[in-house]
């Protein structure tokens, strides 16, 4: 704990006027995985998330490479990314538009986010990571691709039967079907604690997929019984 108490020394020289934080209870509080390194890349802090994130205890932590948080096929690059991070600090997110990856203790990995900002103290510069478990983000996402996949291709076939005047009941209610999977998903991610905004925005566009096929799944419901009344005249 001595960085912290270092840390809120010298945040409340620089403000005096600010009730004095406890840094370590702040970073304790964190949701995310909070990974604090020197300018050599070694780990000088953890909070308990991170400890719960990867397995590790941080006695086994501290004083290690931040790589050993990393799959070992992204330490290239990572120490590429570190590179360029300490030769022009400024908070930014990781790696923007790549797949980000952490590594427990056990070898397993899993998608990750991660933030970056810089703190300068006069122990030298510290840069402080949060690091985020995506798994659930990815995999609703992927459940998502599937049910939109499912989706169009129900569509293409109610098309096909509809230009050749075959289309029938069971169609429709196979794509009802699908449907209403598609609506509970929606359900459980609004719901979820830890729905971000790449969530809501994917929820959007799905909710905007559902009440376009299911106009659509109307208009053919329409069409079926506009036959069947044909065949009866």
């Amino acid at each position: 704990m001595g960085l912290f108490r270092r840390l809120a020394a010298y945040l409340t020289s620089k403000h005096p006027d600010w009730v004095r934080p406890d840094v370590g209870d702040l970073l304790e509080s964190a949701p995310d995985g909070m990974v604090i390194v020197n300018a050599e890349g070694k780990i000088v802090v953890v909070n308990s998330q991170t400890e719960i994130l990867f397995g590790y205890s941080r006695q086994e932590l501290i004083g290690q490479p931040v790589e050993i948080l990393i799959p070992a096929r992204l330490d290239p690059l990572h120490v590429k990314h570190r590179a360029s991070f300490l030769a022009e600090p400024h908070v930014r997110p990781m790696g923007a538009g790549l797949q980000l990856f952490g590594k427990r203790r056990n070898g397993t990995e899993f998608p990750v986010e991660i933030s970056l900002s810089p703190l300068r103290t006069p122990q030298g510069l510290f840069v402080t990571s949060a690091v985020r478990d995506i798994t659930e983000r990815k995999r609703a996402e992927e459940q998502i691709k599937k049910l939109n996949a499912e989706l169009g291709e129900a569509l293409r076939r109610a098309e096909r039967l509809g230009a050749s005047g075959e289309l029938a009941t069971n169609m429709a209610r196979e794509i009802e079907n699908v449907l209403d999977t598609l609506v509970k998903l929606l359900s459980q991610l609004e719901q979820h604690p830890t729905t971000d905004s790449d969530i809501r925005e994917l929820v959007g566009k799905a909710q905007e997929d559902v009440a376009h096929i299911a106009r659509i799944t109307g208009n053919a419901l329409a069409l079926q019984r506009q036959h069947d009344t044909w065949k009866k005249a």
